[in-house]
């Protein structure tokens, strides 16, 4: 896919007024940062990490799981990130990855 219409749709996906909960990829499924200060993001930095990753060689992938679940994952698959949105997280895990719709 075109970096630029996987960006143009990973856009439609982001609210950049809204804040994302953080959760990264580890081996034991998903998890939430240590520090409390790397726990939350405002939609504006979500979506230039999304940003980097599709324009970064290789290409990385932006997957919407679910109504208010953004995974973004790195081309070469070391780095997974899931944003949720804060008030659909609260007090709620996020479960593993489900089919979805996939930009990059």
């Amino acid at each position: 896919m075109n970096p630029n219409h996987a960006y143009a749709t990973a856009r439609q996906l982001i609210d950049p007024d809204a804040n994302y909960t953080v959760h990264t990829r580890t081996d034991n499924g998903w998890a939430q940062p240590t520090d409390p200060n790397h726990r939350e993001l405002p939609g504006l930095d979500v979506l230039l990490a999304a940003r980097r990753v599709l324009r970064a060689r290789p290409a990385g992938h932006v997957q919407s799981t679910g109504p208010n679940t953004l995974d973004i994952r790195t081309g070469d698959g070391q780095l997974w990130l899931r944003f949720t949105t804060a008030s659909s997280s609260a007090g709620q895990a996020p479960g593993d990855p489900a089919p979805g719709d996939c930009f990059g």
